[in-house]
C-alpha cells in the first residue's frame, strides 16, 4: 500500500509530537493500526464513511484519545476499496479550547480534507 501524507497532517503530527508526546504516541499507535488492518480496521479508533464529505464512500477518520485527556483528536484520510493507496490528509482536536468543537470540527476540516484529496487525484489519478 503507498501512503501519502499531506503537508497539513504532516505539520500537524510534528506539532502534535512536540507539544504533548503521549497523546501522539497514541495517535501513531492508532494510524498503525489502520495501516496494519486497512479496511478492516472497526471503531472505536476508525470510522469508514465520512457522510459530510463529497468522496464519503473512501474518506474515513482514526479516533485518538487519552483517557482523562481533553484532546479528542480525529485524523481525516482516504483508503479506496483496492487498498492500494492510505492519504492521510488532515489532524486535529475536535475539542480545542476556543476553536471547533464537536462535530462543528468536521464542517471545517472535511472541506480541507476534501480539496487536499482532490488535488492529490489530479497531480496523480493513478
Amino acid at each position: 500500500m503507498r501512503i501519502v501524507r499531506s503537508q497539513l497532517f504532516l505539520d500537524s503530527f510534528q506539532a502534535l509530537q512536540n507539544g504533548d508526546p503521549a497523546l501522539f504516541e497514541v495517535v501513531a499507535a492508532d494510524l498503525r493500526y489502520l495501516l496494519e488492518r486497512r479496511r478492516q480496521a472497526q471503531l472505536p479508533q476508525v470510522r469508514f464513511g465520512i457522510v459530510q464529505s463529497a468522496f464519503r464512500d473512501v474518506m474515513g477518520e482514526v479516533r485518538s484519545h487519552v483517557p482523562g485527556d481533553s484532546a479528542f483528536v480525529r485524523t481525516l484520510f482516504v483508503m479506496p476499496d483496492d487498498e492500494t493507496l492510505c492519504a492521510l490528509l488532515v489532524i486535529g482536536d475536535k475539542n480545542t479550547p476556543g476553536g471547533a468543537q464537536g462535530n462543528a470540527w468536521y464542517d471545517i476540516a472535511v472541506p480541507i480534507a476534501d480539496e487536499i484529496w482532490r488535488a492529490i487525484l489530479a497531480a496523480d489519478p493513478q
